[in-house]
């Protein structure tokens, strides 16, 4: 198997796992009807921060390579990326609601957030 090849099976691997994750979480919170759509961030030298009024609604981040000190703040989650993470493969799948506060360090060039933006259909 090629290394492309890899990497594609790595990233269908994830996508379907997020996706899991997220259909087994809103029944969990009760919620039978909810749709969902990508959402991405981008900040760089310019921008270092970023803020989501999220309420009613959940982001769940799905980026797989996170910049070194930068950190999530939401009202149920709190994410600082250490330097661990630059060993993981797969990070996994952080929920966040809320208030969402991102920051990166100076100097840290672009980072791309990319998260699955869910809202509950009431």
């Amino acid at each position: 198997m090629s290394v492309a090849t890899e990497n594609h099976f790595a990233n269908l691997i994830m996508d379907n796992y997020a996706l899991a994750y997220i259909a087994s979480r809103m029944k969990q919170m009760g919620y039978e009807n909810y749709s969902f759509e990508p959402y991405v961030v981008v900040l760089d030298n310019d921008k270092l921060v970023f803020d989501i009024q999220g309420q009613n609604e959940y982001y769940y981040l799905i980026s797989k390579e996170l910049t070194y000190g930068m950190e999530i703040l939401a009202d149920n989650n709190f994410l600082p990326v250490w330097d661990y993470h630059s060993y993981m493969e797969l990070l996994g799948v952080h929920e966040f609601t809320g208030q969402i506060h991102i920051t990166i360090p100076m100097n840290s060039g672009q980072q791309v957030f990319e998260f699955i933006r869910v809202i509950p259909k009431y």
